[in-house]
């Protein structure tokens, strides 16, 4: 049965009251407050407004001094204080919806000829047009599928068993690691279209012009034609069209690796009820958001530290 009186921790007697929030014990007398106050004059100015303002605002921290009262040197080091407390703090990660989407893509950066790189998470549900940023993961080197693998074994499970598609650009091997966890994987079309368009040519006098616009529109065609006669023939009108010589090596490669792989650049189709993303531009809108304010740190760990503060001020983005 729950206990009515409020028994004193001191002498475990009955207490009674000894002003607007104080207790006494009727034994020892001792008094206490059930509201303690925070010992201590209040803070005169939060910190938090430095963060939001080099961050969401996109201001140099130069700039915060301008029309303050206080010095840069101070400046600097207030908004150290508060960027290492909130990096620092341990993050809770809540997500709505039983089935989940996993968009990757990573970024990288040389430091003293090294090369590091920064490997981006966000995860939607499928009911949901917002995504949530996770925290970035800084590893050494190329961006690789063994690394991807390692970050994913260190999602919380609670989100990891929710996981049911993978969207991503070209990595190699990371079909692999789909199979692995049943995950669908939906390739991204931008980055498809995006190196076919690079090779397309846009001189009359480019070698081949024909054939390669012609497999351009015929890859744009199979990404949405839902007509299975249609993509029929425009699969086998992309095999004979890699096999001309006006058709580069570079597309020929990027063609035949589209045709292996036609059913992960159209899972969109084949699951609409998951309302899966065909692109990973939210991924490259947080990247954008991070290089912008990343640009001038000089280590690893700095560039780290200030991507996992720009995740955390803006951690929610839209992707349709």
């Amino acid at each position: 049965m729950k206990n009515l009186h409020m028994k004193s921790k001191c002498c475990d007697a009955k207490t009674i009251r000894f002003g607007g929030k104080r207790r006494q014990c009727i034994v020892c007398k001792n008094t206490w407050s059930i509201r303690p106050a925070k010992r201590g004059p209040k803070p005169r100015r939060k910190q938090c407004h430095y963060l939001k303002k080099v961050f969401s605002h996109g201001f140099k921290v130069r700039q915060l001094s301008l029309n303050s009262k206080l010095s840069a040197d101070v400046i600097y080091k207030v908004f150290a204080k508060s960027l290492n407390a909130t990096v620092g703090q341990k993050r809770i990660i809540r997500i709505r919806g039983s089935k989940l989407i996993l968009v990757i893509d990573a970024e990288w950066h040389y430091f003293k000829k090294e090369l590091w790189t920064l490997y981006f998470l966000a995860i939607k549900s499928t009911k949901s047009q917002t995504v949530v940023i996770l925290d970035p993961v800084l590893m050494r080197g190329k961006e690789n599928a063994v690394d991807w693998n390692e970050i994913f074994n260190q999602l919380p499970k609670s989100i990891k068993q929710r996981i049911i598609a993978l969207i991503s650009d070209g990595i190699r091997g990371i079909e692999t690691i789909a199979d692995s966890n049943s995950w669908i994987i939906q390739r991204c079309h931008f980055h498809l279209l995006s190196a076919l368009q690079k090779r397309r040519g846009k001189r009359a006098s480019t070698p081949g012009r024909l054939v390669r616009e012609e497999i351009y529109n015929s890859v744009r065609l199979a990404l949405v034609d839902t007509s299975t006669r249609n993509l029929d023939i425009l699969r086998k009108r992309l095999a004979c069209l890699v096999k001309d010589n006006g058709c580069p090596k570079a597309m020929k490669m990027i063609v035949r690796d589209f045709l292996r792989r036609f059913h992960e650049y159209r899972a969109y189709l084949d699951y609409p009820e998951l309302h899966l993303p065909t692109t990973t531009n939210v991924m490259e809108s947080v990247n954008s958001f991070v290089r912008e304010r990343t640009m001038k740190t000089n280590t690893p760990n700095a560039w780290h530290k200030w991507a996992i503060a720009c995740v955390r001020i803006k951690s929610k983005f839209t992707c349709k």
